[in-house]
């Protein structure tokens, strides 16, 4: 017999203005929506509950639900993400609380014998081909200590070497092929049946 799961509170979040001008309708759940404009001078203050932190942010006269909800992005706590959705009359917002926090993303480097292959860093998970390769070559993809080697045949176009270097990651590593973009995630299934 499976236990049923917890039902967590449904109030974890509240989002209020003293401006009467400036409404926040609580929509249900983590649901608000913002609109109208700030009249009160020279500033209100939206105070904003979450389950980890109590805050207030100051909005200036004349600020609207656009400055209000750019506001709210910046001053969110960790773990703590916001969506937007326009509405008729202002912004819709819902809040999403992650309880497990984000793993960081893998560091990818690429090791070649092919002088003429330029590929440029990105980010840390994240590279771009730029060009052919100009003769056979082998390329090594490292993902964090992980490592897997592969042949490219000379000519081959950066679209395609993408490709193959997307399909022939380490055992434990995703990639994400967008044209000649390379983005490297973990493979959650397999951290968790490792784990």
């Amino acid at each position: 017999m499976l236990t049923p799961p917890t039902a967590l509170p449904g109030a974890r979040f509240r989002v209020h203005s003293e401006d009467p001008t400036f409404q926040v309708r609580w929509l249900g759940g983590a649901r608000f929506a913002l609109s109208g404009e700030v009249s009160s001078a020279p500033s209100a203050d939206l105070d904003v509950d979450t389950p980890s932190d109590s805050f207030e942010i100051p909005l200036a006269q004349r600020s609207t639900a656009e400055h209000a909800v750019a506001a709210l992005e910046r001053t969110l706590p960790r773990g703590v993400l916001m969506t937007r959705t326009a509405s008729d009359d202002g912004i819709e917002v819902l809040f999403h609380e992650a309880l497990v926090p984000a793993a960081m993303p893998p560091r990818l480097r690429l090791i070649t014998t092919d002088l003429g292959q330029r590929v440029r860093q990105l980010d840390e998970n994240a590279i771009e081909f730029q060009g052919p390769t100009s003769g056979d070559c082998l390329v090594t993809i490292l993902c964090d200590r992980r490592r897997s080697t592969i042949a490219i045949p000379g000519g081959t176009s950066a679209r395609a070497t993408a490709a193959r270097v997307g399909a022939s990651m380490p055992v434990g590593y995703r990639a994400l092929v967008d044209g000649a973009i390379v983005r490297v995630w973990k493979d959650a299934d397999f951290f968790s049946m490792v784990a």
